[in-house]
C-alpha cells in the first residue's frame, strides 16, 4: 500500500474488527418486545389462573376465557419469536406451550398450570437473554418521584388503590400497600406491567420512561407494602450482610415468599422482615461492595476446606472482580498504598487456595484479606461523596487512557504527512472516530455494558490488548525498516507514486480503531464503576470530567502534530517506531494482568514489588516475562535492519 503500512492485508483486518465488535454489539441489542410480552403473559397466567379454575371447575367464566386466550397468545408469540430468529425451534419450548394450552383446556390444577407457565417463561428468558434485573440497585427517591407523577392519581398517594382517578375504573387499580396480590408479584413482573401496560384496562404502557426509571418505579411499588408492614426495616436489618446472601437478580425476579425462602435457607433470622428491608433499601454504598468481597472470600475458604479447589479459586476471583475492583478507582485516589496491598493480598488468597496449601495457611490468608478489607472500608467511610471528586476522577481516567491511544494516532498521522499522503489521514481519523463512537455508545448503554460478567469484561480487555500488541509490533517494524535513507527512497519510488486504494487503506483505519477502542472500552468500564460508587447524581459530573479530558487530549495532539512536522522523516520514523514498541510492552503487561484477574492465568508474585498501572507494570512473574519477551522482540526489530544493512545496500 502506498501509505502506511504497506502490506497489511485488508481481509484479515476486516475479520479482526468483526471479532472485536462481536462481544460488544449483542450487548447493545434490546430484547424484542414480543419476548417481554410473552414473559408478561406467562407471569399473568401463573398468577391469575387460580381465580378462573378451582378443583377442576370454572369459578369465573370471564377469567377462564382470558386464560384460554392467553394460552393461544403465548403460542403465537412463541411462533413469531422463532420465525424472527430470537428463539430456537426448541422442542422443549414448544412442548411446554402445548402442555400449557392443554392444561387450561382441561381445567387442570392451578399448580400444574403455574409450573408449566414458569418453565416456559424460564426457557424464553434464557434463550433470549432477557434481563430480569436492573444493572444497579434502583434509587427509592427516584421511584417515589415517578410514582407521584405517574401512578398516584389512580393507585393513591399511599398505594391504597383509591386515587382521585380510580372511581369507576374496571378493574379497580391494584392497592400496592395492602393485600395478598402485590406480595405474589416480583419487581420484574411490575417492570413488565409498567413497560407494556395491561390491555383492556386503564393501565397504559410507559414507553417514554428509561430502563432505569422503570426499574426504579417497579422497585418502589413493591416497597410500599413492605414499608407499611415493617417500618424502619432497612435501617435496622444490616443491609450489607443481607445483600451478601442474595443477588440483585434474585431480589428483582422473586416474589416475597420465594425471596424469604432463599433468605431462610441462608440462615437469616426473621426472613419476612429481611425481605421488607431489601424491598425498601437504598442503593448499596461502596462499603457494601467490600462486604460482598468478604462474603465471597468466606465462601471460597469453605469450598477449599470441603476439598473443592476449583470452586474456591473461582469464588476468590469473583471476590476481587465483584467486590474490590468496582471501588478501586475511589480507593486508589485516597489510599494508593493500601489499594496495592489489598490487591496483593487478594492475589495471595488466590495463590494459596489453588496451591492446595494447608488449611491453616488458607485460613490465615483469608483472615489477612478481611483485615485489609476492613482498612479499605474505613478509608471509604471517611470520604464523603462529592461531585467534584467524580469530576476529577473521570478527567484523570480519560486523560490517562486517552494519552496511550494518542501516541499511536500521532505516530501514524505524522508518518502520513511526512510521506506526502495527507488524504490518507482520513482513514486514520475514520478509525479512531469509529472507536470513540463505540465508546460513547457504550457509555449511553452503560447498564448493558455492566451486565457483562466481570470475568467477561476482563477477558475482552485482555484480548483487545493482545491484538493491539501484535498490530503495534508490526507497525513498529514497518516504520523502523524505513529509517534507512535508501530504503525510504525506494519506498517513495515504488509505493508513494502508486494511487492509494481504499482496500489497502482500510488497514490504517483498523490500526487506529484498535488503538482507541481498547482505551475507550476500558474507560467506559472505569467510568461506569465510578458512577456506581458515587451514585446516580454523579453521572453529569463524570461526563463533564470526561469531556474536559478528551478536550485536553485533542489539544495536546494538535500541538504535538504541529511539532512533529518539523522533524526529519528519518527521525520521525525512528521515534514513532520506538513509541509503538514501548506501547506494545505496556499493553502486553496489561493484557496478561487482565487474564490473571479472570483466573485464566496463574499468578506468581514477583520478588520485585513494583507496580505502575500506567506502564503496565505489575508485581507478578507472568506479566514481567510477557513484557520481557515483547521487549526482546522490539530489540530484535531494531537490530535486524542493522545486521542486513550491507546486503541491502549491495542489492
Amino acid at each position: 500500500m502506498p501509505g502506511f503500512p504497506s502490506s497489511l492485508p485488508a481481509a484479515p483486518v476486516r475479520a479482526l474488527l468483526a471479532l472485536l465488535c462481536l462481544p460488544v454489539l449483542p450487548a447493545f441489542a434490546q430484547a424484542p418486545d414480543a419476548a417481554r410480552t410473552l414473559v408478561h403473559v406467562l407471569d399473568y397466567m401463573a398468577q391469575d389462573y387460580p381465580e378462573a379454575v378451582e378443583a377442576g371447575v370454572i369459578v369465573n367464566a370471564d377469567e377462564y376465557a382470558e386464560m384460554e386466550e392467553f394460552a393461544l397468545t403465548a403460542r403465537r408469540l412463541l411462533d413469531a419469536l422463532v420465525q424472527e430468529g430470537h428463539l430456537p425451534a426448541d422442542s422443549a419450548l414448544y412442548g411446554a406451550s402445548t402442555r400449557l394450552a392443554a392444561l387450561v383446556a382441561t381445567k387442570a390444577d392451578p399448580e400444574a398450570v403455574a409450573r408449566t407457565a414458569r418453565d416456559l417463561r424460564a426457557g424464553v428468558i434464557r434463550h433470549v437473554g432477557l434481563p430480569v434485573a436492573p444493572a444497579r440497585w434502583p434509587d427509592p427517591a427516584a421511584g417515589a418521584a415517578l410514582y407521584a407523577e405517574r401512578c398516584a392519581a389512580c393507585h393513591g398517594d399511599r398505594g391504597d388503590g383509591n386515587g382521585p382517578a380510580a372511581a369507576g375504573l374496571e378493574p379497580a387499580p391494584t392497592p400496592f400497600a395492602t393485600g395478598v396480590r402485590v406480595a405474589s408479584l416480583s419487581p420484574f413482573q411490575a417492570y413488565n406491567t409498567i413497560r407494556l401496560g395491561v390491555e383492556g384496562t386503564a393501565m397504559a404502557p410507559y414507553p417514554d420512561l428509561t430502563d432505569e426509571q422503570v426499574w426504579a418505579l417497579a422497585f418502589f411499588v413493591k416497597s410500599m407494602k413492605a414499608a407499611r408492614e415493617h417500618p424502619g426495616a432497612a435501617a435496622t436489618a444490616g443491609l450489607a450482610a443481607l445483600r451478601a446472601h442474595v443477588t440483585l437478580e434474585q431480589v428483582a425476579s422473586l416474589n416475597d415468599a420465594d425471596l424469604a425462602a432463599v433468605l431462610a435457607e441462608a440462615g437469616v433470622a426473621d426472613p419476612p422482615r429481611a425481605v421488607a428491608a431489601l424491598r425498601t433499601a437504598p442503593p448499596p454504598t461502596r462499603q457494601d461492595a467490600l462486604s460482598r468481597a468478604g462474603q465471597l472470600l468466606d465462601e471460597a475458604l469453605a469450598a477449599f476446606l470441603k476439598g473443592d479447589p476449583g470452586a474456591a479459586r473461582g469464588l476468590a476471583v469473583r471476590a476481587y472482580l465483584e467486590g474490590v475492583e468496582p471501588v478501586e478507582p475511589s480507593l486508589r485516589a485516597n489510599a494508593p498504598a493500601l489499594t496495592a496491598r489489598l490487591e496483593r493480598q487478594m492475589m495471595a488468597v488466590r495463590n494459596t487456595l489453588q496451591a492446595s496449601a494447608p488449611a491453616g495457611e488458607a485460613r490465615a490468608a483469608v483472615a489477612e484479606a478481611h483485615a485489609v478489607l476492613a482498612e479499605a472500608r474505613d478509608v471509604l467511610d471517611r470520604r464523603p461523596s462529592s461531585p467534584w471528586f467524580a469530576f476529577f476522577m473521570a478527567a484523570s481516567i480519560l486523560l490517562r487512557e486517552g494519552l496511550e491511544a494518542f501516541l499511536i494516532i500521532l505516530a501514524i498521522l505524522s508518518v502520513l504527512r511526512a510521506a506526502g499522503q495527507r488524504h490518507a489521514a482520513r482513514w486514520v481519523h475514520a478509525g479512531w472516530l469509529a472507536a470513540v463512537g463505540v465508546g460513547v455508545l457504550a457509555w449511553f448503554f452503560s447498564d448493558l455494558v455492566i451486565r457483562f460478567g466481570a470475568t467477561q469484561r476482563e477477558a475482552m480487555e485482555g484480548g483487545i490488548a493482545l491484538l493491539a500488541v501484535g498490530v503495534l509490533l508490526y507497525a513498529g517494524f514497518w516504520l523502523h525498516s524505513k529509517t534507512e535513507i535508501h530504503r525510504w527512497k525506494a519506498f517513495i519510488e515504488t509505493r508513494i507514486q502508486t494511487a492509494l486504494q481504499g482496500s489497502n487503506l482500510f488497514g490504517l483505519a483498523a490500526i487506529a480503531f484498535m488503538a482507541v477502542f481498547r482505551e475507550a472500552f476500558e474507560s467506559v468500564l472505569f467510568l461506569s464503576a465510578l458512577t456506581l460508587q458515587e451514585g446516580p447524581g454523579s453521572k453529569a459530573a463524570v461526563a463533564g470530567g470526561a469531556v474536559l479530558a478528551i478536550a485536553g487530549v485533542l489539544v495536546l495532539a494538535f500541538i504535538a502534530l504541529r511539532a512533529s512536522a518539523r522533524l526529519p522523516v528519518r527521525t520521525l520514523f525512528k521515534y514513532s517506531s520506538l513509541a509503538m514498541g514501548v506501547l506494545s510492552v505496556i499493553l502486553a503487561g496489561k493484557a496478561i494482568h487482565a487474564f490473571q484477574e479472570t483466573g485464566w492465568l496463574s499468578v506468581t508474585p514477583s520478588p520485585l514489588p513494583w507496580r505502575a498501572d500506567l506502564l503496565g507494570l505489575f508485581p507478578t512473574i507472568e506479566t514481567l516475562i510477557a513484557q520481557l519477551l515483547i521487549a526482546a522482540v522490539v530489540v530484535l526489530i531494531y537490530t535486524l535492519p542493522r545486521l542486513h544493512r550491507p546486503a541491502s545496500r549491495t542489492a
